[in-house]
């Protein structure tokens, strides 16, 4: 099993075309994380925080919850797209 000259190259070339992939998918999901969201919750009222402390697991409960909970007022020029990336950027199914 001796290296090569043309295992080298190869090598490389897997290895920088891997990290390439993920920081693509890295970019690509903080560039979705730019929405109206978190531009209120932020600190102890991170949407981390929130969904943790009320134990939500799925879409419905997040949407129940700015639609019809405590706070819905304050939440009535959400739109359906800032909430849907909530969701996505939460990963609720």
């Amino acid at each position: 099993m001796g290296l090569r000259f043309w295992s080298l190259p190869i090598f490389t070339f897997l290895l920088l075309g891997g990290i390439l992939w993920v920081a693509r998918k890295d970019l690509n999901f903080y560039a979705e994380a730019n929405f109206k969201c978190l531009k209120c919750h932020k600190g102890s009222q991170s949407l981390e925080n929130i969904v943790r402390e009320r134990g939500i697991t799925k879409a419905d409960e997040l949407r129940n919850l700015v639609r019809r909970g405590p706070k819905a007022g304050l939440h009535t020029t959400s739109s359906e797209e800032d909430l849907e990336k909530a969701i996505k950027y939460l990963q609720l199914k």
